[in-house]
């Protein structure tokens, strides 16, 4: 489709003005409003004019009266034979999403399909380039889940972690964003020349850097910043210490986003980073389903409860798929040879004898603290049965007949196996979105070995 001359004009002022302003800052905001959202009119604006705005530094007063615009029409003749998509600030398909961060893109430059990102869940995934075959597989599988039940994925197309959760949204056959620290044009890394293409062709890769930007090891914490603000919540998978994944996990509690964390083993140093979280009020997940159960209420049409069950019925890691995107799967170690369950656990039990002592940093729900009876269905002889809780009216009222007829038959002393709710005459299928839906509503639990319990 042939673009006005209006419309490129209005994009070449928008490209001027990210260049006089280096994009990200803090400034344009209250600039917009000056001139009435127009970049048109900042660049036609007087001397005068621009001198008079005090929210403006000396450097960016003489940037902005550097009326060449010859670089912004070569970048804008670049995007529009190279297929390169360019989002202003004020247009419409510009995420609302990075309007809350400190210093939002005045615009951005794409490749692929943008998805709608004000009307999807998007799940920001990150970790270290020096992954184990703990967290290969891990994140693998989480970011299956994740698109398999609708989510977008979000991560930075960087070595190791990245790349795997790319690879799952794919494997998931959902839709996956990478977001650059670097020109639109730039390939890096040069390995993932392979998987930016298969990117492009199942949702977009997207730099707030000019086309020709080299990766400047400076850019990646303004570019870790755009992934945590895309997120509806950032998951770290693993991570030492010092590390750009926990930078955008600081990201995402500055923008009052909730963090979460993959537990790994105490003796892991890729897995520090986590822990550490973990121990300082992030959300520990095991799975997708810990991540999404906090979005289907907000996000409904936008998730699928059966998509998300099925995704978790086939998301065996698949070197197939890796191979196909030409990502590594070299691995610095092993990692934990246990699950994360089992590694929740252990964490959970050094929260309780350091109860306390941690702070409430992170903006997420609580951890919930494991019994280290929790799913054997065993009880002590003095323990008596416990009554069932009552439920929430308002809760109960959003209940089918059949979810109320389940919920009844999942006793809150012992747990319950899908085999004996199956024998109600529901297919299995069913029983499982319908244990699912009890689970998001906090109605019941579910433990290891398909084993489910009343709240």
């Amino acid at each position: 489709m042939e673009i006005s001359f209006f419309k490129k004009s209005e994009l070449i002022y928008w490209i001027w003005l990210a260049l006089k302003l280096n994009n990200q800052n803090s400034v344009f905001q209250g600039l917009l409003d000056e001139f009435n959202n127009s970049p048109a009119l900042i660049y036609k604006s007087t001397a005068d004019k621009i001198n008079s705005i005090s929210t403006l530094s000396d450097n960016q007063r003489k940037a902005l009266l550097n009326k060449n615009i010859d670089e912004a029409v070569s970048i804008y003749n670049y995007c529009r034979a190279n297929g390169v998509g360019i989002v202003a600030y004020t247009d419409e398909e510009y995420p609302q999403s990075l309007k809350i961060m400190k210093e939002p893109p005045i615009l951005l430059y794409y490749l692929g399909t943008l998805p709608k990102f004000d009307r999807k869940v998007c799940i920001s995934v990150v970790g270290t380039r020096k992954m184990t075959e703990y967290g290969m597989r891990s994140c693998y599988k989480i970011a299956y889940e994740l698109a398999s039940a609708g989510a977008v994925v979000v991560s930075g197309m960087a070595l190791g972690i990245d790349s795997i959760a790319h690879a799952g949204a794919m494997g998931g056959r959902g839709v996956t964003v990478a977001v650059l620290g670097c020109g639109i044009d730039v390939i890096y890394p040069k390995q993932h020349r392979k998987l930016r293409q298969y990117i492009c062709r199942n949702g977009a890769i997207i730099t707030a850097y000019h086309p020709g930007t080299p990766a400047n090891k400076h850019n990646f914490p303004q570019r870790n910043a755009i992934i945590s603000a895309l997120g509806d919540a950032t998951l770290v998978i693993e991570a030492p210490m010092k590390s750009g994944a926990l930078i955008t996990a600081d990201h995402a509690v500055e923008q009052s986003r909730p963090v979460y964390a993959l537990p790994g083993s105490i003796e892991e140093p890729m897995s520090e980073g986590p822990n550490y979280l973990i121990k300082n009020g992030a959300g520990a997940i095991t799975c997708a389903k810990d991540v999404l159960k906090y979005h289907f209420d907000n996000r409904e049409p936008s998730l699928s409860i059966a998509k998300l069950h099925q995704g978790e019925l086939s998301s065996d890691f698949d070197h197939d798929i890796l191979n196909e995107l030409g990502i590594s799967t070299d691995c610095y170690g092993v990692g934990s040879k246990e699950t994360p369950e089992s590694l929740l656990k252990k964490l959970n039990r050094e929260l309780n004898d350091n109860e306390g002592q941690n702070s409430d940093y992170y903006a997420v729900p609580k951890i919930k603290k494991i019994r280290d009876d929790e799913g054997k269905g065993k009880k002590s002889e003095k323990e008596t049965p416990k009554a069932p809780a009552e439920i929430d009216e308002s809760v109960l009222a959003t209940l089918n007949d059949d979810q109320k007829k389940i919920l009844e038959n999942i006793p809150c002393d012992k747990p319950t196996s899908t085999d004996v709710l199956a024998r109600l005459g529901y297919n299995i299928g069913m029983l499982m979105a319908t244990l699912t839906i009890l689970e998001i509503k906090g109605l019941i639990s579910s433990l290891p070995g398909g084993m489910y319990i009343r709240k």
